[in-house]
């Protein structure tokens, strides 16, 4: 990135607060690590962070409590990580001003993913636009995706293979019929599961997060899938059928 992406992460759990700033350190980031609320409000008022990482069950005060002050006193984008990966939990977080959810057990490709994204549209950086066949070319120098059509297959612009399963196919059709903007969830409800019950909603959210992890172990990168907040979801590169 052309500047230092600085992060502020919340958790009580110091294995896992260590564990996921020593990742998020080796990944690039600027990590400012606490264990709880008060902590936290003593951090924020002396400089700016680029992202909050804010686990909902603090010692001290409730994470959504975190949320909403950081939400309404800093232009900091806000990661939420918790074990009460509910529906209802996900959409508290989303009303209060959480820009990303996720469910622990937390993997830090994964986050370290939605903070890199975070903070690229926090810096005002552009995504790629997403192309399919016949579409708009994909910009200069951008290295470009290709859906394999029919053999429910992924490649990476390196040409490495992704292995999908019938729904993880399903899930990028969709996905990339969408150039340039982002898949609504209702129509991704619909069209993966022809509801859009409390049921649905959930399989979709494990379907999303499956799926990000099944590129990132195959290419050993990010999956360029984006949460697009209250609204669905986006592939972010370039991408083709084939």
């Amino acid at each position: 990135m052309s500047e230092e992406t600085t992060v502020i992460l919340v958790e009580d759990d110091a294995l896992l607060r260590d564990g996921l700033a020593d990742f998020l350190t080796l990944s690039g980031f600027s990590v400012t690590a606490v264990g709880d609320g008060l902590s936290f409000y003593r951090v924020v008022a002396e400089r700016p962070f680029s992202v909050a990482v804010i686990d909902l069950g603090l010692p001290d005060q409730a994470g959504e409590v975190l949320v909403d002050y950081t939400r309404r006193n800093t232009s900091s984008s806000i990661v939420v990580i918790t074990a009460r990966d509910t529906l209802d939990t996900r959409v508290a977080c989303y009303r209060t001003g959480a820009d990303l959810f996720l469910g622990k057990p937390v993997e830090g490709r994964e986050l370290a993913a939605a903070i890199e994204s975070l903070a690229a549209r926090r810096a005002g950086a552009s995504l790629p636009a997403v192309t399919v066949a016949g579409g708009a070319p994909p910009p200069a120098g951008g290295g470009e995706w290709t859906l394999l059509a029919g053999q429910r297959g992924l490649l990476d612009p390196l040409g490495t293979r992704v292995d999908l399963t019938p729904k993880e196919y399903q899930l990028l059709e969709l996905l990339v019929s969408h150039a340039g903007g982002t898949a609504q969830r209702d129509e991704l409800l619909e069209g993966l599961y022809g509801r859009g019950d409390g049921s649905a909603q959930r399989a979709l959210e494990t379907l999303v997060r499956r799926t990000r992890q099944t590129i990132a172990m195959a290419t050993g990168g990010l999956a360029p899938i984006l949460t697009q907040h209250s609204l669905g979801y986006a592939f972010t590169a370039p991408i083709a059928r084939r």
